[in-house]
């Protein structure tokens, strides 16, 4: 009776989709079970699958719970490592292997029985030289990307914004590269940052470069586009353009894990460093996920720090009543203006407080924490520039540097953590915009979502005032309006 058997192939890295390892490795697997005489029960292959830290794999999985249900004795594969890398699962595929009575036969190896002793040392001293192998290519890797970071390199493929320009020695071979501006694709993160900056909705960001047929980054960059997915700009593709921050001259290092770290970066930056914290904190808010404040189509709606009702303080909605869009108190109705004469009082009356020469005192936000943790990001910077310097003279050992490292460099992260809270609402581009000659056109050309935030900058504070009868009409007595200081008092 034939054996039956199956055959296993894994390749770990597979950047093109395009499957030639695992095919060679299934085809010359295929050849061996003919040699032998045995006959194929099943396959399996995974592709572009690291095994070294317990990755789920699975076709892998199949194969184990195929193997316990007893479809086959005998497994093929083209290298034990092509089944093991990690520890915990090798010990655990022994164990139910030798159990199910189920042997291994390598294509670059020998026959291993599991079924003995000798077999499963075997099994377990070859797996284990596997995982050590990848071990140390793992800790290697590590390494580089580790002084690529602390070099300011960029890791994989050119961000957009810039172009990457190749240096090659002898033989036509690379030996560096570096990242310079790109003009045009500068100038689009420029203006997305800014524009956002400016409260400009992500949606309306992206329909705008669709408009003017800017070719968004993947486009920009000659790859193809993600399945599923058409070649435009999108609200995600934006806000991932305006959170990078690299935009600032700034390289991330392990993204989001716990020793996440944020390093000087050897590209020129677009935006500066104060910019692209206030964005990501804007950008960050979650009031943003709940407000959807970038489809807002009534700036004093639904927002309490500038918009009220004066008789129990609740939040101002819009309703149609006799025909006219009308300002009434969220939970209780309790107070109601029309629309059009409270946005008219409103207009009128910050266009006027605009005009007074003390208008741009309106806007001052004390900022000094901001720039102290931006100093303290400095210091830290430069202590981590001048470890490096003292370790490559040999006045350090390479133990104090990675201690020193190690302990500046989650001081880092805290710091940048803490600028991202404390910098201020409002960027000064529009502020120079709204106080001058061109406020009222610069106020017309505004989104809801942009007055509200600019109100809310100066200090804006309405109330509808309860129990005002008398004629038909608008008047302005029933809507009170003032304006705030950050100490409280009135301006």
């Amino acid at each position: 009776m034939q054996e039956r058997v199956a055959v296993y192939a894994r390749i770990s890295e597979d950047v093109l989709g395009l499957e030639k390892g695992v095919e060679r490795q299934l085809r010359e697997a295929h050849d061996l079970v003919e040699q032998r005489g045995w006959t194929v029960a099943a396959e399996y292959a995974d592709n572009d699958i690291s095994a070294l830290h317990g990755a789920y794999r699975p076709r892998y999985q199949a194969l184990l719970e195929d193997a316990q249900r007893g479809q086959f004795t005998r497994i093929v594969a083209y290298q034990l490592s092509r089944l093991w890398r990690n520890r915990r699962e090798r010990a655990e595929a022994i164990e139910l292997l030798s159990k199910r009575r189920v042997s291994i036969t390598l294509i670059k190896g020998n026959d291993i029985d599991l079924t003995t002793p000798m077999g499963r040392s075997f099994a377990a001293q070859m797996g284990e030289a596997d995982t050590l192998e990848s071990e140390l290519k793992s800790e290697r890797v590590a390494s580089a990307a580790l002084e690529r970071a602390q070099a300011g390199q960029a890791s994989g493929h050119v961000l957009y914004g810039w172009r990457r320009v190749n240096e090659f020695g002898r033989g036509g071979k690379r030996i560096r590269f570096h990242d310079e501006l790109d003009p045009e694709q500068a100038a689009i993160v420029k203006e997305i940052v800014e524009r956002l900056l400016a409260r400009e909705s992500l949606t309306k960001m992206a329909a705008d470069l669709n408009q003017r047929k800017i070719p968004p980054p993947r486009v920009a960059a000659g790859r193809e586009p993600k399945r599923g997915r058409p070649d435009v700009w999108s609200s995600s593709s934006v806000r991932s353009i305006a959170m990078r921050w690299a935009n600032c001259g700034k390289r991330v290092h392990h993204r989001g894990r716990e020793d996440e770290q944020i390093l000087p970066a050897a590209w020129p930056p677009i935006v500066t460093e104060a910019q692209q914290s206030e964005l990501r904190t804007l950008l960050s808010d979650p009031a943003r996920a709940t407000s959807k404040s970038g489809a807002r189509q009534h700036y004093l709606t639904f927002a309490p720090d500038i918009a009220r009702c004066g008789k129990c303080g609740g939040r101002l909605r819009v309703v149609q009543k006799s025909g006219h869009p009308t300002y009434v108190c969220n939970p209780n109705g309790c107070t109601g203006r029309r629309k059009e004469w409270v946005d008219d009082l409103v207009e009128r009356v910050v266009l006027k407080r605009l005009a007074q020469p003390d208008a741009r005192d309106l806007f001052r936000r004390d900022d000094t924490a901001a720039q102290q943790t931006r100093d303290e990001i400095r210091a830290v910077e430069s202590k981590l520039l001048e470890l490096a310097d003292d370790y490559d003279a040999d006045l350090i050992t390479r133990e104090q540097f990675h201690r020193s490292t190690a302990r500046h460099r989650t001081r880092l992260v805290e710091l940048e953590k803490q600028v991202e809270k404390s910098v201020p609402g409002m960027p000064a581009s529009l502020v120079a915009e709204m106080v001058g000659p061109n406020a009222k056109e610069r106020w017309v050309s505004l989104q809801p979502a942009q007055r509200r935030s600019l109100l809310a900058a100066m200090g804006f504070q309405l109330e509808l005032v309860a129990g005002m009868r008398g004629g038909p009409g608008f008047k302005p007595e029933s809507v009170k309006i003032w304006f705030v200081r950050d100490d409280g008092t009135a301006a």
